[in-house]
């Protein structure tokens, strides 16, 4: 074995466990298609203009995201834009709340659904955006995906988000990204984190009222 690998070995053995995941998390060549061929496989509708998304909030597709609640806030996000599918807004109500009684911190959420058009806008000033159209396009188009910003979270913080991502990743409820660029988890939920919360509750290991909701906005279609 080569000195070089010998060294690799070393310090992959060094590294903290967080590290790990951090590494694991970050975004690579495949990341766009990966979410893109998921979408495809659970058939959802990119949206296209501001008519395309006000038209899937009145049929239940898109459900409003709160400005604001005891465990996350939103910033930077317009009104017009501030929704999720369902079951993304019930990733983001779990999540912040073990969040917050952990940490005593509120998560800042960066960004929720887009359209093609403010896709377009975005490519215009910011040359890590991704596309608006093809196979990379971005998977805020979707309406499944939320951007948790990493300002003002500590060290624990991230670690403990990297582990909670890493583990919902791995298995098949989400795909999930640590952006360096821009401090933020990208996060896409996936439509079967539903029936993975509705497991628990069968459990008696969570009570959300959010799971109704998310279930009943679901079985409308995509």
């Amino acid at each position: 074995m080569g000195r070089f690998v010998w060294i690799l070995l070393i310090a992959a053995i060094a590294l903290p466990s967080w590290a790990g995941d951090r590494l694991i998390l970050a975004a690579d060549e495949s990341s766009q298609l990966v979410q893109n061929q998921r979408a495809d496989a659970d058939h959802l509708s990119r949206i296209g203009d501001s008519a395309m998304l006000r038209r899937f909030v009145r049929h239940r597709y898109l459900v409003a995201v709160p400005a604001r609640t005891p465990s996350y806030y939103l910033h930077g996000i317009r009104p017009a834009y501030r929704y999720s599918r369902p079951w993304t807004r019930l990733f983001l109500d779990r999540l912040s709340r073990q969040y917050f009684a952990r940490f005593h911190q509120p998560l800042r959420v960066t960004s929720l659904v887009r359209t093609e058009e403010s896709q377009r806008r975005l490519e215009r000033i910011n040359d890590n955006a991704a596309d608006a159209d093809g196979d990379l396009r971005s998977s805020h188009l979707t309406g499944a995906t939320v951007d948790i910003s990493k300002r003002y979270m500590s060290a624990a913080g991230q670690a403990w988000m990297r582990e909670v991502l890493l583990s919902l990743r791995q298995r098949g409820y989400l795909y999930a990204i640590e952006e360096f660029s821009q401090p933020t988890f990208h996060v896409m939920v996936f439509p079967n984190y539903v029936q993975y919360v509705k497991r628990l509750r069968r459990k008696g290991l969570v009570h959300t009222a959010s799971a109704e909701a998310a279930d009943e906005a679901r079985k409308q279609g995509q």
